[in-house]
């Protein structure tokens, strides 16, 4: 991952099945309506820096917007938005953000899932899948979190998805996973009779 963006037209991603039940997708113009019940959210709210009545004031075309700015991010290749997406309606529950780092083969991960799904190991699912795709496809070899020290749930996504706890600046508990690199068809695997 050299320079400040991904060479982005050579970027594939197919949307890929998390279970049954939801898949992770790339966003949509019509997933601004599902910003907005994401930025309504008390609990999201309260962790991502803005108010429940600073998300019901803002029009329409702010979320219109966020949107834009996600799909402009695989256009570019400098940050990857993925919904969470319920296969039986289309709709976004849930997001993952990956933002890779200029010149560094790391990258900041966000999630969030509607109220109604949490708990049911869904993030967790979605963050999984991002690393296994950006590990193969972006060459990503480290991720970091960071959540507010009050944010249980998030922090449990992490110990869950297998990030280590590297300390606490301020508010702020930041976590970090050294991903494997892509196998190979080079790689040597030993067979079950030479064990």
């Amino acid at each position: 991952m050299d320079g400040e963006r991904l060479n982005a037209p050579h970027i594939v991603f197919d949307r890929m099945a998390l279970d049954d039940e939801f898949v992770l997708d790339r966003p949509r113009a019509e997933d601004a309506a599902a910003h907005r019940r994401f930025a309504l959210d008390p609990e999201a709210a309260r962790f991502l820096g803005w108010t429940v009545d600073q998300a019901r004031s803002a029009p329409d075309s702010h979320y219109v917007e966020v949107v834009s700015q996600f799909i402009r991010g695989w256009d570019t290749g400098t940050r990857f938005s993925f919904a969470i997406r319920r296969v039986s309606d289309g709709e976004a529950v849930g997001t993952v953000e990956l933002r890779p780092r200029p010149a560094d083969p790391d990258a900041d991960v966000s999630y969030l899932v509607t109220s109604e799904l949490r708990g049911r190991g869904l993030a967790p699912r979605a963050v999984e899948a991002a690393l296994s795709w950006a590990s193969h496809a972006l060459g990503l070899r480290q991720a970091t979190i960071h959540c507010d020290v009050g944010n249980v749930p998030s922090r449990r996504v992490a110990e869950k998805c297998g990030f280590v706890f590297v300390g606490q600046f301020g508010e702020e508990l930041r976590f970090h996973r050294d991903l494997a690199p892509p196998r190979t068809a080079h790689a040597s695997i030993p067979l079950l009779s030479s064990l």
